[in-house]
């Protein structure tokens, strides 16, 4: 028995064992096929299951033999037993997957073996992320002083809208601007604090400007 059953008298080794060497007398022939790989009838040196699936047994007797890895799981690798876990940050959805795909722009997945996008968490309003693959909220970027955003699982600064005048953002990622209180006011776009009223004039809530008083007043 041997792998190379080119001379008539020699028989193939059976599937699932391969014989790596000449002169093998045995059906085993050299053993049974190595785990990660797959070992047809006649076999010299035994074929690895392909990318996307694994192989945790010995003698796997054809490529069929090879099972895809899960949802939740990939394989990068040809002849390999085991299928990786996706890592957090990604996910993959079906069967038999080579990689896992990364989580999308303008949230994160902090669980690891995720097998769907359900577990992705947008970017609270006031913040953003632009980028994919992200594994915690800590990806989140927020919006500048000044500027604020209502929007959820924004992908970019875009939604950072400058506070009109009479509305102020005093901190770093607010999902609304706050308007000015009675006796200030504020006169610029994208201002972090209000400004207090003159003498002779007065400022109501959200003031873009002070009015002067009435006269007599």
């Amino acid at each position: 028995f041997k792998g190379n059953f080119s001379v008539p008298e020699c028989y193939p080794c059976s599937a699932g064992y391969y014989g790596d060497t000449s002169g093998l007398t045995e059906a085993s022939c050299s053993g049974q096929c190595i785990r990660g790989h797959f070992c047809e009838e006649g076999t010299a040196d035994p074929e690895p299951c392909p990318v996307g699936t694994r192989m945790p047994a010995l003698g796997a007797a054809s490529n069929e033999s090879c099972i895809p890895c899960a949802p939740g799981q990939h394989q990068p690798l040809a002849g390999e037993e085991e299928c990786l876990p996706c890592a957090a940050g990604s996910f993959s959805p079906d069967v038999g997957l080579a990689a896992c795909d990364p989580c999308p722009r303008g949230g994160y997945c902090e669980e690891a073996g995720a097998a769907t996008r359900m577990v992705w968490e947008p970017c609270p309003a006031g913040s953003f992320n632009p980028a994919n693959g992200s594994n915690s909220s800590a990806a989140c970027e927020s919006c500048l002083a000044g500027t604020a955003s209502a929007t959820r699982g924004a992908e970019s600064s875009d939604t950072c809208v400058p506070c009109r005048p009479g509305t102020v953002a005093a901190a770093a990622g607010l999902a609304e601007c706050v308007s000015c209180g009675g006796g200030t006011y504020q006169n610029d776009t994208g201002a972090t604090g209000c400004r207090d009223c003159f003498p002779g004039y007065y400022c109501p809530e959200g003031a873009a400007a002070p009015l002067p008083c009435d006269g007599g007043t």
